[in-house]
């Protein structure tokens, strides 16, 4: 019984998941070349329900191992994953993104494969990622991650529509991508949410280390990864907030510190599992 609840958690459900989220990515495919408003709404259901079978996924294997999804690196992977979908749903419910969900569901079907290529079973995972508050840091890191992701996300979207505008192209991407007003609106509303995030984990993470973990190296250095994310994320939001460039730039600012961000938090992962070895 034991071997065939492994087998779901490990092999069959991820498995499931990455088929589900190829088959709505293929699905978005085939609205951008065949536009139905209709079918546009359902795939948005669709959505919704890949999310649901995700996070009843990931919620048993947090009751199977007695912590949430951070005891390898395929898990965090796959963690992040679903916080990249969710936030993208969410923010989705104050604007329809129409054809930019493609960015997000591929990033959800990458890191899904990384995760199960990675490795889903921990063996010796690091002493400290069974702690509460490391659920609490990594959950808030990789939350507002996802959020300046979706920040990234729109600012593509800008960058996009502003080349067709220029071009005089008023194709099929064109009529498929939200609003101008609408994607400034919510890169710089996903921005705030993802570095107010952000800030709570870099200051969690700095009350852990004076108080408990002092002497850990491996943990000093993830700390110097956290402030390098923290750093990243306060210039983005405050160039966003005192308005240093223009719309345009600003978008582009985010894509490109949006990609570095998702490299730090990388970086920061990394750390935790290999850091430590010789």
């Amino acid at each position: 019984m034991e071997d065939k609840l492994t087998m779901l958690l490990y092999n069959l459900l991820p498995a499931f998941l990455i088929l589900m989220y190829g088959g709505l990515l293929a699905f978005w495919a085939i609205l951008y070349h065949n536009p139905d408003e209709l079918l546009e709404r359902l795939a948005t259901r669709i959505g919704w329900v890949t999310l649901g079978v995700y996070a009843i996924w990931l919620a048993t294997l947090s009751i199977a191992q007695r912590q949430i999804p951070i005891l390898t690196a395929g898990q965090i992977s796959v963690f992040l994953g679903f916080l990249i979908w969710m936030d993208q749903l969410f923010l989705q419910r104050r604007a329809p993104q129409r054809i930019l969900v493609v960015l997000p569901l591929i990033t959800v079907v990458v890191l899904l494969l990384v995760g199960f290529a990675g490795g889903l079973r921990h063996a010796a995972a690091p002493e400290q990622l069974h702690s509460a508050w490391s659920a609490v840091h990594i959950i808030l890191s990789m939350a507002g991650v996802a959020m300046l992701f979706g920040s990234g996300v729109y600012g593509t979207g800008s960058v996009l529509l502003k080349h067709e505008l220029k071009s005089r192209r008023f194709g099929r991407l064109f009529s498929r991508l939200p609003s101008m007003d609408e994607m400034h609106r919510l890169r710089a509303f996903a921005l705030y949410f993802g570095w107010s995030l952000i800030t709570a984990s870099f200051a969690s993470s700095v009350v852990f280390l004076f108080s408990a973990r002092s002497g850990s190296p491996s943990f000093f250095s993830h700390l110097h990864e956290m402030f390098a994310l923290w750093v990243v994320a306060s210039l983005l939001a405050l160039s966003e907030r005192l308005k240093w460039f223009g719309d345009q730039k600003q978008a582009r600012l985010t894509v490109a510190l949006s990609a570095l961000i998702i490299l730090l938090i990388a970086g920061s992962v990394a750390q935790i599992f290999f850091g430590g070895r010789s």
